[in-house]
């Protein structure tokens, strides 16, 4: 027969079991769903085309590696166009994004393999219409070359444009019951760092997006501001 002063010690610890049984996680939210990453992204738009590049910044993908395990599907692509600046475009998506399984940022990977960090600044990115999409824009310098970067993350239908809100916005998810996938969209060129070179990777990103077709676009940047675009 349980003693009442066994059924109050014991009280606590069933409320923190249910408690924790609520935050667990049992809803998966996969905006990509069965589709190919590739086939989503325009080859040509506004003048930018595709060629044949080996000169970007890659997550190391080896099979077992953890790259291998964070994402489950990568773009990168060199466009170039008469009169404008080529762009070296990288998507990285994951199916999960987890404790243990999160979206490098530019600011690590980069420096993982050699560069410096300098000029990190949150800015936005005007849309169709009047939808704005939250990026960070920061240079990398190493002892050879210089790119100006532009890039984003998506976790969910959230856009963090910082670690801090990367990891708030996951836990946010988590606390809905929702286990996000996420993609980080970057963009970048070699050159000096200057609004010139920044403001084209913001025109480029802006026509990327405008060029694909509208039941995509949520892969990239979210339903929300999908939906904006989209009138």
């Amino acid at each position: 027969m349980l003693r009442r002063r066994d059924l109050l010690l014991g009280l606590p610890l069933v409320v923190a079991a249910g408690g924790a049984l609520a935050l667990t996680p049992r809803d998966r939210m996969n905006l990509l769903g069965d589709r190919d990453l590739e086939k989503l992204v325009p080859l040509s738009f506004e003048g930018w085309e595709v060629t044949p590049s080996n000169a970007m910044i890659l997550p190391e993908a080896a099979e077992g590696s953890l790259a291998d395990q964070l994402y489950s599907q990568t773009v990168s692509r060199l466009y170039v166009a008469p009169d404008k600046i080529p762009v070296m475009l990288v998507i990285a998506y994951g199916n999960t994004q987890s404790d243990l399984l999160q979206l490098h940022r530019p600011e690590a990977c980069y420096v993982a393999v050699g560069f410096q960090i300098s000029g990190s600044e949150r800015v936005e990115i005007p849309l169709r219409g009047d939808a704005r999409l939250p990026a960070r824009q920061l240079i990398a310098t190493s002892n050879d070359r210089t790119e100006p970067i532009l890039y984003w993350t998506r976790i969910g239908d959230y856009l963090p444009t910082s670690g801090n809100e990367q990891r708030v916005m996951k836990l946010r998810s988590e606390m809905r019951g929702v286990i996000a996938d996420g993609v980080l969209v970057r963009m970048s060129t070699v050159g000096d760092p200057t609004p010139e070179a920044f403001a084209s990777l913001r025109a480029f990103a802006g026509a990327m997006l405008a060029a694909m077709e509208d039941d995509a676009l949520s892969t990239l940047i979210g339903r929300p501001l999908a939906s904006e675009m989209a009138g």
